[in-house]
């Protein structure tokens, strides 16, 4: 039996909320129990501990910790190894065992809400581009700051000012995911075979319009004919063309609560309902010329193997985050081939929320201090952050030999890595100015990531850095409109739906479900935190 069928078990036989959370022996499977001393259990079900007092490590015993993980929903047979590999890692430095529960980016909140309500345990959650505003408000996550010191030291080395960012209503709820250069960039990443089939002008130095990337796609669309496709869907972010289509600023970590519209004026502090906005309207209307042009599958809306699409042969590229140059693009090798960047957006800063993704602990969770260090031993055990994000050596990729990095340069085994027995679709692990880099890309691709940070000119910050938005008089309003964008935004990204048709009907169910009031509230904090901090 599977693992993940185990744990669906596990979570049937879970008593209480109150027991839900930190032992091995509560909510947890008998194969994944581990612990120094014996277990004795009377008829009634009951276990106690010969020689433990439950204290986790300090006491002999290995803290069961489960732990979200982001990616498919059904998890590949080699992770488990990969998962077995770590845990030989975390047991003898840290006294902690880790089960994974396979999560998808955008339900990794409303899966660990029925995960702590049902009383099965959860002792790290993920938050992704919806902040935690809601899960405060609900009492369903804990403040982190006292854990810090003992159990993070790593966490806050590494981190830094993204540490700061995680903070809410003046308390640290989330803890980041991953380090990396912390300004926002995004690009299509084209295959290189067919820049140079169809001769296509490239430069890394160019910001290209969407035009521009248009009449591309029609050029290598009449070549290829159907059943070849210029962008991979994407049912992971409600964000415009990935990020591609214009500078904005989610406040609130989603667009649920407002946006600045960065590409009018990265100084203005005006809140607005990006779906109304004559942006987001052309990006619709571009979105469904695309798909009526063959650009996106019939299927986009609605297919659940997105992630993998990129390594296809039918594919020419995706929207995503870029690099400072094509070839520092930490996607040359994601899907085993070469790859171009075209600059879509120039870099900039925004707030986003603070850190759009981040891991939090659920207030059921019984050892707090060991899920902090399960989270710090990413960020200092280097070895453990390139287990997760690349795989085995030897079995998913081999050791490129280098004299210019302290950093592991590594090769995929496979051309088409999504052939590999296993493949982790999100780089949510560790440090980046320290984990592997992949080849054929630039061994420096992160030093040359944190070059381009530190020079960043200042009129590419958001105005609203530092600003923080309390959700809590409107967090039922956020709930409302997050369900209104679930059932609109993916088929407008796909252009599956004519925005002439739909788009007023969506902007009319944003305003009923409280998208308005969302707004006004948000602005209202943010000019009375502009004001205090002129």
């Amino acid at each position: 039996m599977k693992r993940k069928t185990a744990l669906l078990l596990a979570a049937a036989l879970t008593l209480s909320l109150a027991g839900a959370c930190g032992d091995a022996d509560k909510g947890a499977t008998a194969d994944n129990t581990k612990d120094a001393g014996q277990e004795n259990t009377d008829l009634a079900g009951n276990t106690d501990r010969e020689g433990s007092d439950q204290g986790g490590s300090d006491s002999g015993e290995i803290v069961e910790i489960v732990w979200q993980f982001p990616g498919q929903t059904e998890l590949p047979e080699a992770f488990y190894d990969i998962e077995n590999r770590l845990n030989e890692m975390m047991e003898k430095d840290i006294g902690v065992h880790v089960t994974f529960t396979p999560v998808t980016l955008d339900g990794s909140q409303q899966s660990a809400t029925l995960m702590i309500n049902s009383g099965e345990q959860l002792d790290i959650m993920l938050t992704a581009n919806t902040g935690v505003g809601n899960l405060v408000d609900q009492g369903l996550i804990m403040p982190l700051e006292d854990y810090l010191d003992e159990h993070g030291q790593d966490i806050v080395e590494h981190c830094g000012v993204r540490v700061d960012m995680c903070n809410y209503d003046g308390h640290l709820y989330g803890l980041p995911t991953c380090i990396e250069a912390i300004y926002t960039d995004y690009a299509y990443n084209m295959k290189k075979e067919y820049v140079d089939k169809y001769n296509l002008e490239h430069d890394d130095n160019k910001v290209y319009t969407l035009d521009e990337m248009e009449a591309m796609f029609d050029t290598i669309k009449a070549g290829e004919g159907d059943n070849f496709y210029m962008v991979v869907p994407w049912l992971n972010t409600y964000e415009p063309l990935n990020g591609s289509a214009f500078e904005f600023d989610p406040l609130s970590g989603s667009i649920s609560g407002g946006v600045l519209m960065l590409n009018r004026g990265f100084d203005d502090l005006t809140v607005c309902n990006m779906f109304e906005t004559e942006e987001y309207k052309e990006y619709c209307e571009r979105m469904y010329r695309w798909a009526q042009k063959g650009f996106l599958p019939s299927d986009a809306a609605v297919d659940s193997e997105f992630a993998n699409r990129g390594g296809e042969s039918n594919y020419l590229g995706w929207f995503g985050h870029g690099a400072p140059d094509s070839d520092g693009l930490y996607t040359n090798a994601t899907w085993g081939v070469p790859v171009v960047e075209y600059r879509c957006v120039a870099p900039y800063m925004r707030l986003n929320g603070g850190c759009p993704i981040t891991w939090n602990i659920p207030v059921t969770c019984e050892h707090p201090e060991k899920a902090v260090e399960a989270i710090n031993y990413i960020f200092k055990n280097v070895d453990a952050a390139d287990l997760i994000m690349r795989g085995r050596e030897g079995i998913e990729y081999e050791i490129v030999e280098q004299d210019v990095s302290p950093k592991k340069w590594i090769k995929y085994l496979k051309e088409d890595v999504s052939q590999l027995e296993y493949v982790n679709p999100y780089g949510l692990w560790g440090d980046f100015f320290e984990t592997a880099e992949l080849w054929p890309s630039d061994v420096l691709t992160q030093e040359k990531k944190r070059q381009l940070q530190e020079n960043l000119p200042k009129e590419r910050y958001s105005g609203a850095l530092g600003y923080s938005f309390k959700t809590t008089d409107v967090s039922s309003e956020i709930a409302a409109v997050e369900a209104v964008m679930q059932q609109y935004c993916y088929s407008l990204n796909a252009g599956a739906l004519d925005p002439q048709q739909v788009l007023p009907e969506f902007i009319d169910a944003l305003k009923a479900a409280g998208i308005d009031k969302i707004i006004a509230e948000n602005q209202r904090q943010l000019d009375e935190w502009a004001a205090a901090n002129k």
